[in-house]
């Protein structure tokens, strides 16, 4: 049996917080309610994409697509790289901005945490966006799940079905996780990400809970 030194080592939490009784596009309204035995339970409506979620092909492709429960629990463990996104006024990330950033380090099979490290905006037309040719980059370089800030899949609703049918379509079939947090305190440029859905047979999307394990005292560079 193993176990892990947390003197070298730390669990960060990157997950989105939800609250209950928020509205909106995303909402989690809960009710108060009782079990058979009296015991307390709370009614929920909600939908697939509130807090952080992982989308799968089905999300994009519809039915016949693969979905929650076609993907082993393993896949969404595994070594992470963090690719730091800084753009100016030129907002389209292309390959050689990828390149740049973990081209020395990514390996096929590898988890991408994208970070906005610019400024924070909510003006969705102000955040930097993938181009198609970096969809294509990601595909070619075997990548199993990204992990997404404040980053725009498309500069226009074009750009980002593009997006989708690249790294989600057959032979990609790529996930995402979406809607994280907390994306400051990675400090190095490898580490090692879960996030296991929860198990529902027919969803296009599910909750997760996003943990990093990192080294202690590692700095990104």
């Amino acid at each position: 049996m193993f176990s892990i030194d947390w003197d070298e080592y730390e669990l960060v939490d990157l997950s989105y917080e939800v609250q209950a009784g928020q509205d909106g596009d995303r909402p989690f309204l809960t009710s108060l309610d009782f079990l058979v035995d009296g015991s307390y339970k709370y009614n929920i409506q909600t939908h697939s994409h509130v807090g952080s979620h992982v989308e799968f092909p089905s999300h994009f492709f519809g039915e016949g697509a693969r979905g929650v429960t076609d993907y082993p629990p393993a896949y969404f463990l595994g070594r992470a790289v963090l690719c730091r996104i800084l753009k100016g006024s030129d907002l389209a990330i292309r390959p050689g901005d990828l390149e740049a950033e973990i081209g020395d380090i990514l390996q096929p099979g590898d988890i991408v945490v994208f970070r906005n490290d610019g400024p924070r905006t909510d003006d969705p037309q102000r955040l930097p966006y993938f181009t198609p040719a970096a969809a294509g980059w990601l595909r070619d370089r075997r990548v199993k799940l990204i992990v997404l800030d404040t980053i725009r899949l498309g500069e226009d609703l074009a750009g980002v079905r593009a997006f989708h049918e690249i790294l989600m379509g057959p032979g990609s079939e790529v996930p995402f996780v979406e809607f994280v947090s907390n994306l400051d305190v990675l400090t190095q440029r490898e580490f090692f990400l879960m996030c296991p859905p929860y198990k529902v047979r027919g969803l296009d999307s599910s909750f997760c809970r996003v943990l990093a394990i990192l080294e202690r005292g590692q700095r990104a560079g």
